[in-house]
């Protein structure tokens, strides 16, 4: 792999926990700055989280409990950022200001702006295979 296309993603260590035809399945350990400390037995701070990625089979040789490392395209990001975040945001401040002004009841234009960007995620949901092709995940040998 070459430079440009490793500096160019985001990668995170992980192992690999399955292996099917078509998928890896990768342990990410994410791990805070309190996790790591020595005293984390007596913080209640400290933050661990285990996530199992998804990763297409390429049929390159891998093993149950081989360290991988995963890599996702930074130019990615920002698509990400905006059908997750922003876009809801939007959605819901143009439902709660246009329904606040027709109806001039705050009730409803609250629930009407709730159940709107409800209905936006359950949008996302129905379009996940078309999602999951356009953001994938690359594994490597670590």
């Amino acid at each position: 792999m070459t430079t440009e296309t490793i500096s160019s993603s985001i990668e995170h260590s992980g192992v690999i926990k399955e292996i099917t035809p078509n998928t890896i399945k990768v342990s990410l350990l994410n791990v805070s700055g309190c996790a790591s400390c020595h005293t984390k037995s007596t913080c209640s701070v400290s933050d661990v989280d285990n996530k199992i990625i998804d990763v297409v089979n390429t049929g390159e040789k891998f093993h149950a409990g081989d360290k991988v490392k995963i890599a996702f395209e930074k130019s990615l990001g920002p698509l990400a950022l905006l059908l997750g975040y922003i876009f809801p945001f939007i959605v819901l401040m143009a439902v709660l200001l246009i329904s606040l002004s027709v109806t001039n009841d705050e009730v409803f234009s609250g629930l009407a702006s709730l159940l709107s960007t409800g209905v936006y995620y359950i949008f996302l949901t129905l379009f996940r295979k078309k999602l999951k092709d356009t953001f994938t995940f690359r594994i490597l040998k670590d």
